[in-house]
């Protein structure tokens, strides 16, 4: 974000665009908003982006969340606050965010939707997230996110297996050391999964570990 002049522009600027959001009546409208929150680079503006998030536009929420990403860690605590707790679909896009960030403070948040969320994709874009952002937690937390994610590996759901083999690949390149083996044996059970993009997905894991020993 530092090359964002966030700085030098009027937080009245947020206002008006807000207003905009608010007048927008088609999806390029929508769009060129959300596009000049993100130009502006003012954490005031994050919330609206993740406004953006429920409009169930496709497009516009995909844009938002290339925004709100490009305010890195600095969206971590906007996008906590300011949660959909009734649409799902918004509430997947501010997990996807959070799990991209890898930030440690989401931590709680994903393992409570990994445990308690009814939306599959709210908890495929959550297990995606915890390996990385459980890397940079207490020695207690990546012990519970190893384990969470193994239990994940027997999830009815096949996209949340899919996640967890990506998730503890994180977990094993980035956590601590003496968890790493674990993670391993982990991926190692993945490859018996009856699915063949999860077995591929676990194949293509150990590959990579292999490579960043």
């Amino acid at each position: 974000m530092a090359s964002l002049p966030a700085a030098q522009v009027p937080s009245t600027a947020v206002a008006q665009l807000a207003a905009e959001l608010e007048q927008a009546t088609s999806p390029e409208a929508l769009l060129r908003v959300v596009r000049a929150l993100g130009a502006l680079g003012q954490v005031e503006g994050i919330p609206l982006l993740i406004r953006a998030f429920g409009f169930n536009r496709p497009a516009v929420g995909e844009a938002a969340l290339e925004e709100v990403l490009r305010f890195g860690e600095l969206a971590v605590k906007p996008l906590l606050e300011h949660m959909d707790g009734f649409d799902y679909g918004a509430r997947a896009y501010s997990v996807r965010a959070l799990a991209r960030i890898g930030h440690g403070d989401a931590y709680g948040f994903l393992v409570e939707a990994i445990v308690a969320d009814f939306a599959p994709s709210v908890r495929r874009a959550a297990v995606r997230g915890l390996g990385r952002v459980a890397a940079r937690r207490p020695v207690s937390d990546q012990e519970q996110a190893l384990l969470l994610l193994q239990q994940c590996l027997s999830d009815a759901d096949w996209g949340v297996r899919y996640a967890a083999v990506g998730s503890l690949t994180d977990l094993a390149r980035s956590g601590l050391p003496e968890l790493r083996s674990q993670a391993q044996a982990g991926i190692q059970t993945a490859l018996a999964d009856a699915d063949r993009l999860i077995s591929l997905r676990a194949q293509m894991s150990q590959q990579e570990l292999a490579a960043d020993p």
